[in-house]
């Protein structure tokens, strides 16, 4: 090595050639599904329902819950709501969530929707002030008694400022995801298996399946989808190109290995170099 190459480890470098180590690989998989997205985005297809598309798709229906739910202010039945809460002239905001696993029709034509992981992006649908002595219903008073800091206002007798953004039953939803059919199969009884013969011999194998079209099952199932983990439900109709992530993000396929590869280059020449001052 040459002298001006000499290389003399200290704590404070190899803890940012680990950190780099270690941010290299989450920093790939996000320029790649960036990539993904962008792509997709680009060609995002928006089908009838009842034409029961599949893959990354947007897709519209009137939303029908598949369990019963109610929102905080406004009492409508809903799918899922948002609730935002500030204490009156406090720049503090916190946010609850609940949401459920809902269908959205058309055309004769259900899908459901999934409601892990989903990005809810839903307009105001109640507002409310309440003062700080103000009694709750006990399904509010459950929700506040979550937030610390909204506790503590009230104790103080300040109001609260709240905020209801819900997916109402019967409204019209907007869903960007990955679509696929699915349906239930069942192995037939005994009496009505239907072997195959192999063309070899007198052994039989193999069973009899046939597909269910179950009664009350939707048509279609809408979720992230595993490489491209976005799912987004809305009340409007989203733009595509907002929606995607943008450009500089991609970098990080490329950043990614260069921190990693940068960070193990770093570690092991300080290894050598340590190795090397033991010699003296």
């Amino acid at each position: 090595m040459s002298p001006g190459l000499e290389l003399y480890p200290n704590g404070a470098g190899m803890l940012l050639a680990a950190a780099a180590v270690v941010t290299g690989a989450p920093l790939f998989s996000d320029g790649l599904r960036a990539l993904r997205l962008r792509r997709h985005f680009a060609a995002l297809r928006h089908p009838p329902l009842d034409e029961a598309p599949t893959g990354f798709v947007h897709l519209h229906g009137t939303v029908a819950p598949e369990s019963p739910m109610f929102a905080p202010l406004s009492g409508s039945p809903c799918a899922g709501f948002r609730l935002e809460v500030n204490p009156v002239g406090s720049p503090i905001t916190r946010v609850l969530s609940e949401h459920r696993r809902f269908r959205i029709a058309a055309g004769g034509v259900a899908a459901s929707v999934r409601e892990t992981g989903a990005r809810w992006d839903l307009a105001v649908t109640a507002e409310r002030t309440i003062a700080g002595d103000e009694p709750l219903s006990e399904r509010l008073a459950g929700l506040i008694e979550r937030i610390p800091e909204a506790m503590m206002a009230r104790r103080r007798g300040h109001p609260l400022h709240l905020v209801e953004r819900a997916l109402r039953v019967g409204s019209e939803c907007h869903v960007v995801g990955q679509a696929r059919h699915a349906r239930p199969i069942e192995i037939e009884s005994e009496p009505e298996l239907e072997y195959e013969r192999t063309g070899t011999d007198d052994a039989p194998y193999g069973v009899s399946v046939r597909v269910l079209a179950t009664r009350g099952e939707p048509d279609l199932w809408i979720g992230g989808g595993e490489h491209l983990d976005f799912l987004l439900v809305s009340d409007r109709a989203p733009t595509p190109a907002r929606l995607a992530p943008p450009a500089y993000r991609v970098l990080g396929i490329a950043l990614g290995p260069a921190f990693s590869l940068a960070g193990l280059v770093y570690l092991a020449s300080a290894l050598e170099a340590m190795r090397a001052l033991q010699r003296f």
